[in-house]
This record gives C-alpha cells, sequence and structure tokens, in this order.
C-alpha cells in the first residue's frame, strides 16, 4: 500500500497489489466459507470457534454429570450403610447372655414348686439337692462329648428383640449353652420326677425360641434335653415316662431341633447329692 500510494509513479497497480488485492477479498469473504487455505501458506478455518464452543459446552454438561454423581454416590454410600446395620442388627437380634441372678433365683424357685408339688405325703428321709444334681450331670455331659467346662455357658438365656418372636416375650433359662463349630446346643436338665405337662408347656416355649432363634440367624441350633436318672427319684405316675411326655414333639425329634439324652446316676453319686 506504502508503494501505491508514496512511491512515484503514484497509483500504479502492480502484480503485487493484486496478489494483496485478492486476500483482502478471501479474507473478506472467509465468514462464507468452512474453511480456506493457499498451500502450506495461509490456512482459514471457523473449525477453531467452534470447537472451542463445544469443549466449553462439554466441560458444563461434565460438572453437571460429576455433581450428579457425587451426590447419587454419597445417597447409595449412605443407603448401604443403613442396610448394613440394620440388616446386621437384625440378624444378631437373638443373642445368647448370661441370666441374672434374680432370673435364676426365679427359675430355682419355680422347679422347687414343681418339686413340692410331686412330693408324697409322707416326708422323704433325705431330700434331694437338685442343683448339685444338674451340676454334676453337666460334668458327665461334658466329659463324654470331650468339652472343656470353660467353652459353656450355664444358666444361659435367649433375648429377642420386640418383633422377632411374634408370640411371646418369655426369655426361658438354659441350663448350658454349647458354641461349636457345627452349631449351637442348649442344654436343659430335667430330673425323671419332674417329667409332667408344666414341664411340656416349658419345653414347647424353649423350643419355640431355639426355633425362632436359629431361623433368624440362619444357623444350626438345637435344644438338648438331658433326663436325670437317679436312683430313689424315678418318674411317679403317667407322667414320669420320658416316651409320654417327648411323644408330642416327634416333629421337633424328627427336625433335629430336639435331642433326648439320659444321664444316669450311680447310688454313690445319688447319696452326694442327698441331704439330711
Amino acid at each position: 500500500m506504502f508503494r501505491y500510494l508514496r512511491v512515484e509513479p503514484i497509483g500504479e497497480i502492480t502484480g503485487g497489489v493484486l496478489v494483496l488485492l485478492g486476500l483482502l477479498v478471501v479474507l473478506v469473504l472467509s465468514e462464507s466459507f468452512d474453511s480456506f487455505s493457499v498451500g502450506k501458506l495461509v490456512a482459514i478455518s471457523r473449525d477453531v470457534r467452534k470447537k472451542e464452543a463445544e469443549i466449553e459446552k462439554l466441560e458444563k454438561q461434565n460438572a453437571s454429570l460429576l455433581s450428579q454423581l457425587i451426590t447419587v454416590s454419597n445417597s447409595q454410600s449412605q443407603r448401604q450403610s443403613s442396610t448394613t446395620v440394620q440388616g446386621d442388627y437384625y440378624a444378631t437380634a437373638p443373642v445368647v447372655q448370661k441370666a441374672t441372678e434374680a432370673e435364676v433365683e426365679e427359675k430355682q424357685n419355680s422347679e422347687n414348686r414343681a418339686l413340692a408339688a410331686t412330693a408324697t405325703e409322707a416326708p422323704a428321709p433325705a431330700r434331694m439337692d437338685w442343683a448339685r444334681a444338674e451340676s454334676m450331670a453337666l460334668e458327665k455331659l461334658l466329659k463324654l462329648r470331650n468339652i472343656h467346662p470353660s467353652n459353656v455357658i450355664t444358666e444361659a438365656k435367649l433375648s429377642f428383640l420386640q418383633g422377632v418372636d411374634p408370640i411371646s416375650n418369655i426369655q426361658p433359662i438354659f441350663d448350658g449353652y454349647i458354641r461349636t463349630s457345627d452349631g449351637e446346643t442348649f442344654i436343659d436338665m430335667r430330673p425323671e420326677r419332674l417329667l409332667s405337662p408344666m414341664y411340656r408347656d416349658r419345653l414347647y416355649v424353649m423350643l419355640s425360641k431355639i426355633h425362632h432363634y436359629r431361623a433368624t440367624k440362619q444357623i444350626n441350633a438345637h435344644l438338648d434335653a438331658v433326663i436325670l436318672k437317679v436312683p430313689g427319684e424315678e418318674g411317679r405316675g403317667l407322667w414320669g415316662n420320658s416316651e409320654r411326655v417327648f411323644q408330642f414333639f416327634e416333629p421337633a425329634i424328627a427336625s433335629g431341633l430336639l435331642k433326648v439324652h439320659e444321664i444316669q446316676f450311680t447310688e454313690a453319686e445319688a447319696n452326694e447329692c442327698r441331704r439330711g
């Protein structure tokens, strides 16, 4: 433009001026082209501007998606945490624990009343210490099974959360509880002379609780009903026959929920448990 306007002859149109005018025309009209290039020297394209706009749009979308993903992830994590806590809470709802002294005393009083009801009119010359007899029977049972006493919870009870057992909230106390790799065993000791309709009802409650327990925790659990056969303390009347009592629980025996065992005392062992 300097040569055209300042150098003599002024206003002369040369080849360079024509090239310059052509480039100016191309630049003016470039808005109507998608791309334009002159060899490797000049390249004009509108794609850069479009790509920048698209990149900005995608960044906004990514930011929005990332925010939604974080929200969903947090919500899912909280839901899983809540489900896990609730699931574990109900899965471990029934628990085996040591009964309190008051509960054990109430159990012993109940058994003493049952013993008094079965006593004959003539007073016996010597009374049985059934707590001692049950302790001896448990020792004999553990020795037969090669189980160390430290692995046994005596005077154990099942604690249920409300709603696990839809029938009752009774918490029977078991004479023993053993947990092994094969399953869990609850033990109830019963003198032969105490087999009665009252015991049948008590046995039903214990089996019902253990049934709910193993159904809730999905484990193998059962009750060992151990009958104490003591010389001089045989069963009395129709209900003194253990077969008479346990025939009502054939379904529980068939399913493995109930197992019946007998512990036979010698005369010497019986005398150890007698009080003059």
